[in-house]
């Protein structure tokens, strides 16, 4: 009879011990798996961002400011190339100069005789004597008007804004991006490799928007894929090809606005001609009087858009070093769209 009584009272301890231990367990579970805890499920997203949120971001000018580049620079851990039409800024100088110090791989690449900007010589002398590499670019186009920038090999930068105090202190209305999309940085390596080496490079990216090689084709795609609205903020208007395409997109009916930089005072409009046949052909035009116009931005349908460094015209397209990119995240598109507007409602209207 004892013993019996010893093995009930044991078969109780141990099951009043397992239950315990369960309840234990229970609780922990529930404290740290945010599918069951109330406090993580509230402070964690379950939503990622799209693949292209994360991997790149567009930015605009005057907004950014010349901080996006700084930054950049200054926390490049083993390169910064750069291939661009004009570098006079102070800041991205002193950077550059900075990161060779601090024995970085920095290599420039700068058009020689820039239109209106005289000579790069200078500059390059004084890159030199800080420790960075230089080079003039290739002559094998009319320009390099590139804008391009590649940092630690992982993070490419292209744009329509040159390394200049008003292109990033407040005065140019410019876009860019910062990629970090593996296809998209090799292939603008390979172009700075190909430059710097004067030789050809091979690029099938379809994203990418490279002048002389798929530019016009590129960019007339765009424009002739919009089936409701076509936007579009440029420097310069004088190319008839994407003049025409531009017109024809309006004739099919659909709503086509068009933002030029306003000529400045006591000179004469030198994208008058293409004015005068984009509003022949019912494209609504009008020119921006708070911002200097240096953007390259196209946008169908707030579906895909392009920014870069390609001007509308023939030299820009079919003759020069250029680099863009073709755009479809709706987040930069959205952007994009809200930045394009603001512009929109400071601009005069040309009659």
């Amino acid at each position: 009879m004892f013993r019996e009584t010893q093995r009930t009272l044991l078969y109780f301890t141990l099951v009043l011990f397992c239950l315990f231990f369960t309840a234990c367990s229970t609780s922990n579970s529930t404290a740290t798996n945010p599918a069951t805890s109330t406090t993580s499920t509230s402070t964690i997203s379950t939503t990622p961002l799209p693949k292209t949120q994360q991997a790149i971001k567009l930015f605009t000018e005057p907004e950014a400011g010349e901080s996006i580049f700084l930054d950049a620079i200054n926390n490049a851990h083993r390169s910064v190339w750069v291939e661009t039409y004009l570098l006079t800024d102070t800041g991205i100088l002193q950077a550059l100069e900075n990161a060779a110090h601090h024995k970085r791989d920095v290599r420039v690449m700068l058009e020689p005789n820039p239109y209106g900007g005289g000579s790069s010589q200078d500059t390059l002398a004084e890159l030199k004597m800080a420790g960075v590499t230089v080079k003039s670019t290739s002559p094998s186009f009319t320009l390099t008007h590139e804008k391009g920038m590649v940092i630690d090999g992982n993070t490419a930068f292209i744009m329509s804004c040159n390394f200049t105090y008003s292109a990033l202190n407040g005065t140019n209305r410019e876009y860019g991006v910062v990629d970090t999309l593996q296809p998209d940085v090799q292939d603008v390596t390979a172009i700075f490799n190909a430059d710097w080496n004067r030789t050809m490079p091979h690029i099938t990216n379809p994203n990418l928007v490279i002048s002389p090689t798929n530019a016009r084709s590129s960019l007339v795609a765009l424009i002739t894929s919009a089936k409701q609205s076509l936007i579009l903020e440029e420097e310069e208007m004088y190319d008839s090809g994407i003049e025409r395409a531009i017109v024809n997109t309006a004739r099919r009916g659909i709503k086509v606005q068009v933002i030029l930089p306003a000529p400045r005072t006591g000179q004469s409009d030198s994208n008058a001609q293409g004015i005068a046949i984009l509003k022949a052909g019912g494209v609504v035009v009008r020119e921006d009087a708070e911002l200097v116009m240096h953007a390259k931005m196209i946008a169908a349908d707030n579906m895909q858009a392009f920014v870069g460094s390609e001007n509308i015209s023939a030299s820009s397209l079919d003759g020069n070093r250029e680099l863009g990119i073709v755009l479809s995240d709706k987040y930069m598109l959205n952007t994009i769209q809200t930045t394009f507007q603001h512009d929109w409602s400071v601009s005069n209207q040309i009659r």
